[in-house]
């Protein structure tokens, strides 16, 4: 969130947030807070709805996270109706928060970043731009379809030829529907053929060595890397759309959040829960969490 204070145009989501304070500025004979009270029957809801979808109870963590997210639509809802947003519209509350929040949307969109502000943005960030590992190598697989211990299988294969050409070990391996040998395949190409398990495994591998076994969804496979290429990170221009796409998605949610906040500073969030259900001090809790 800091960051977003530092940004060139942060004067103008200054000016947009204000928008959302004129029905304030207008009627400020009053200086009480609006009041949302959450009680059984609304919990009841919230975790009937959620274990119809989920098939059990919500934990804590995850009701907490719900009762959030309909306090932010509450809030967002009764801004919208001050701004006379329901104005002709039949719209139930959902769509009236979603209103609200697609004016926070514009109010992130109010100025496109520079060039200088991308570029920051593209080197506190780099690890979302980084190339795949790449690698070149061979491959024998042992197949728990085709032998009763596969896993013995390889170890004592791998103990037998330590050091066999490729063409001594592939008649070793069991025959499958995937290349013994593999070109500057990167990562998540490896990955997506043989499993993450096998591209996992392949990170801590020696590379001119026969080594494994190395576990996939086919069973254990013993490996030779001839080359193996870390990450690498392309140039800014190569990037340059991706990094428009990340920066304006992270930028518009640091404004949302911002926005939330300061309405939700309007609100005095109540809990009126007689359950038993509840422990009073799971209450307490919620009730300091959402009031700070």
């Amino acid at each position: 969130m800091k960051k977003l204070f530092k940004e060139p145009f942060f004067h103008f989501i200054i000016i947009g947030i204000a928008l959302f304070f004129l029905y304030g500025l207008v009627n400020k004979g009053t200086d009480t807070k609006n009041t949302i009270i959450i009680n059984d029957f609304d919990l009841d809801n919230i975790t009937s709805s959620f274990e119809m979808q989920w098939k059990r109870d919500p934990t804590e963590q995850e009701l907490q996270s719900i009762i959030n997210q309909n306090i932010k639509q509450e809030i967002f809802y009764q801004e919208a109706l001050k701004m006379n947003l329901d104005h002709n519209d039949e719209i139930i509350k959902r769509r009236l928060s979603q209103k609200m929040q697609f004016l926070s949307n514009d109010i992130a969109a109010l100025s496109e970043p520079t060039d200088e502000v991308l570029k920051t943005y593209y080197k506190e960030n780099f690890e979302k731009y980084l190339t795949p590992t790449t690698y070149s190598l061979y491959q024998i697989t042992f197949s728990p379809d085709k032998r009763k211990d596969n896993y013995k299988d390889a170890i004592e294969t791998l103990k037998q030829f330590p050091e066999a050409s490729f063409e001594e070990m592939q008649p070793w391996g069991d025959k499958l529907p995937f290349s013994y040998y593999f070109e500057e395949a990167n990562a998540n190409e490896l990955g997506l053929q043989l499993g993450s398990k096998f591209r996992d495994a392949l990170e801590t591998q020696e590379i001119n060595n026969w080594t494994g076994p190395v576990p996939s969804g086919f069973g254990f496979h013993l490996v030779y890397i001839t080359n193996k290429t870390p990450p690498q990170l392309p140039g800014y221009e190569k990037v340059k759309n991706e990094v428009i796409r990340n920066y304006e998605y992270d930028n518009q949610n640091e404004t949302n959040e911002l926005i939330y906040q300061e309405l939700k500073k309007q609100y005095d969030i109540q809990f009126d829960i007689k359950s038993k259900d509840f422990d009073p001090k799971y209450v307490e809790y919620l009730e300091n969490e959402f009031n700070n």
